[in-house]
């Protein structure tokens, strides 16, 4: 019965490598350098430097949630399929998974926060 766990994680394990690196080359489209050219120019301002931070907290956003949710299905089914010790742990880490799902949820009002007070 051990054996054909491991092997079932195994399995899932290696689906979630896959998954993990599909999405990564979705979001991934991130250019290396952000505003070289207004940087060289000198004519950066707090409206540019606002719009660069949101649009990487947005792409930083999706690829939380979407990793995020891969880890709750994985810490879901190893809920469902381990002893009590493990479900315990589980339990505490699916906790601590949607809580961090719900900071991620929260990013853009806390850029905008932010972004308003230095203006």
């Amino acid at each position: 019965m051990k054996n054909k766990l491991n092997k079932i994680k195994d399995k899932i394990n290696l689906k979630m490598i896959a998954i993990f690196t599909f999405i990564i080359g979705l979001v991934s489209n991130i250019p290396s350098v952000y505003a070289v050219e207004k940087i060289e120019g000198g004519n950066i301002t707090i409206d540019s430097l606002g719009a660069i931070i949101k649009n990487l907290a947005t792409k930083v956003q999706i690829f939380g949630i979407v990793i995020s949710f891969i880890a709750l299905i994985v810490f879901v089914i190893q809920f469902i399929i381990g002893d009590d010790e493990t479900k315990q742990r589980r339990k505490k880490t699916i906790l601590y998974t949607l809580g961090g799902v719900a900071l991620l949820i929260l990013v853009p009002s806390i850029i905008n926060f932010v972004i308003d007070t230095l203006k």
